[in-house]
C-alpha cells in the first residue's frame, strides 16, 4: 500500500510538472476512496478499534474543540477540555443561556463542520502546498488548545502534544501531495466518526441510556432528546453530501 502510495504521488506530480497544470488528484481521489472503504470495513472487524484509537482521540479532540470554539464565539470562557482514554471527553464552559444551544450543539455539529472545511480547502487545488499548510494549521491549534485548556489532565496533556508532533511530521516530511491526501483523509474520517457518534447518540436517547449532548438540549430547550440528536445528524448529513459532491467533482475535472 505504501509503494502504490509512492508511485502514484510520484506520477501526479510528474504530470503537473511536465504540463504546468494543477497536480492530477485521481491518484489521491482513489487512494481517498480505498482509504475510506478500508476504515469503513474495519468497524465490523474485531479488535480493529485498536488500530482506529489514535484516529478515536483525534475526533474526539475535534469534538471537544467545537464545543470550546462555540463558547469562545457567543462570548464565553472556557475552563478545561478533557479527552479520556476509552475516546470519551468533556469540556467545560461558561456561557450565556441564550448561545448555550450553539455550545452543546457544537460537538458533533462542529466535527462534521471541520471534516467539511477541510474538505473545501482540498478543492483549492492551484495553492501547492495547500495541504501542508493545512496540517501545520491543524498542529499548532491541538497544540494551543492542549496548552490552554489540557494541562489538567496528563493523558489530555500527552494525548494532544503526541498527535500535535505526528501531523507536524506529516506536514513536513511528506510531499505536498501526500500532505494534501492526509489532510483530506482526515476530512473524511472526522465526518464519517460524526455521524458514526450520532447514530449512536439517536440510538442512546431513543432508549434513555446516560446523559449526553441531545439530552442536556432537552433539559434546556424542551423537545424531547431524539429530536436533536436526529437534527444534528441531518445536518451532518448535508454537510457530508455537500463537501464530498464537490470534492469529488473538482478532483474529476482537474484531474
Amino acid at each position: 500500500m505504501n509503494d502504490d502510495f509512492t508511485q502514484l504521488i510520484q506520477s501526479s506530480t510528474q504530470r503537473g510538472q511536465a504540463t504546468g497544470s494543477a497536480p492530477d488528484l485521481r491518484a489521491a481521489r482513489r487512494l481517498l476512496l480505498i482509504s475510506t472503504v478500508l476504515t469503513l470495513a474495519l468497524w465490523f472487524v474485531p479488535y480493529a478499534n485498536v488500530l482506529l484509537y489514535p484516529l478515536r482521540l483525534f475526533v474526539t479532540f475535534i469534538h471537544e474543540s467545537g464545543h470550546a470554539l462555540a463558547a469562545l464565539i457567543t462570548g464565553g470562557q472556557v475552563a478545561s477540555v478533557t479527552i479520556h482514554p476509552d475516546g470519551s471527553g468533556v469540556t467545560w464552559t461558561s456561557n450565556s443561556p441564550v448561545w448555550g444551544w450553539l455550545v452543546m450543539s457544537g460537538g458533533y455539529l462542529g466535527t462534521a463542520l471541520f471534516g467539511a472545511i477541510l474538505l473545501v480547502i482540498g478543492r483549492l487545488q492551484g495553492w501547492r502546498n495547500g495541504g501542508r499548510v493545512t496540517l501545520y494549521t491543524i498542529a499548532g491549534a491541538l497544540l494551543t488548545i492542549t496548552a490552554l485548556w489540557g494541562w489538567h489532565s496528563l493523558f489530555t496533556l500527552v494525548t494532544g502534544l503526541i498527535l500535535a508532533a505526528l501531523l507536524w511530521a506529516l506536514a513536513r516530511y511528506t510531499s505536498p501531495q501526500g500532505a494534501q491526501f492526509v489532510a483530506s483523509f482526515l476530512a473524511v474520517q472526522c465526518s464519517l466518526n460524526a455521524l458514526s457518534d450520532l447514530r449512536l447518540l439517536v440510538y442512546q436517547t431513543a432508549n434513555h441510556v446516560g446523559d449526553n449532548d441531545a439530552v442536556f438540549m432537552s433539559q434546556a430547550y424542551a423537545l424531547p432528546p431524539t429530536f436533536w440528536a436526529l437534527l444534528w445528524a441531518g445536518i451532518a448529513l448535508v454537510l457530508l453530501f455537500v463537501s464530498l459532491r464537490g470534492y469529488w467533482r473538482t478532483s474529476a475535472r482537474r484531474g
